[in-house]
């Protein structure tokens, strides 16, 4: 309960204008995780691990993703298809990955901006969760993204699938050692999460087998 306090207290204050906090995790109420991705893309394209969505789709394992919005321009048809897919939830991941705590506040504004726009444009709704690339922010970070009417999320359990030396055994252990109720999960469907979709059947399997059920994170922020 303690944990859904303090979440309507983080709305509330984004709404009174207060500062916005930073989201780690949903509520410790439920045993449940949110295992989400990241489909971050800079001016070097990335690529879309299709596999990755495969598995969440035949497991009927639903999650969370954070696009990247030059990532959305290049896979229109891909972000379609998941804002479609009702069991997902899509988040904004900034335009091109920059360290947002070394840019102007009217640089991250119309970062931000422009990203929305896509988001908009591809998927006929607006994001309301927002990843800082990195997991850098600082209040004018968190500010901003709150005028565009989104929450401020990183994450708890850090899988290091983008380092190609970690591979699916080290990330299923990683998960499982680390993972606590509300926990979220990082991981990237970019392509650039080199053993993901490998280590993916057995992250769900050994985290059901622990006893945990999976959300969407809006629905751990209730």
């Amino acid at each position: 309960m303690l944990g859904l306090l303090l979440t309507a207290a983080h709305l509330l204050a984004a709404i009174q204008g207060a500062p916005p906090q930073i989201i780690t995790h949903g509520a410790r109420t439920h045993k449940w995780v949110v295992l989400s991705f990241d489909a971050c893309e800079t001016r070097k394209p990335a690529g879309y691990d299709a596999k990755i969505i495969d598995i969440l789709t035949r497991t009927h394992t639903p999650a969370t993703l954070f696009l990247g919005g030059h990532w959305m321009e290049t896979h229109p048809s891909q972000t379609r298809a998941l804002a479609a897919n009702p069991l997902f939830e899509l988040g904004d991941h900034s335009y091109l990955h920059p360290h947002m705590t070394k840019i102007t506040t009217a640089q991250i504004d119309d970062d931000l901006r422009k990203t929305q726009a896509i988001h908009r444009r591809l998927t006929g709704r607006e994001a309301t969760l927002f990843r800082p690339p990195y997991g850098e922010y600082n209040a004018t970070v968190l500010k901003e993204a709150a005028h565009f009417g989104m929450q401020s999320v990183t994450w708890e359990v850090v899988t290091g699938d983008p380092d190609k030396h970690v591979q699916a055994r080290d990330i299923t252990r990683a998960v499982l050692r680390q993972t606590k109720p509300g926990s979220i999960v990082i991981m990237h469907v970019n392509g650039r999460g080199w053993h993901t979709a490998e280590a993916l059947p057995a992250v769900i399997d050994g985290l059901k087998r622990r006893g945990f059920t999976f959300a969407r994170l809006s629905e751990t922020l209730k």
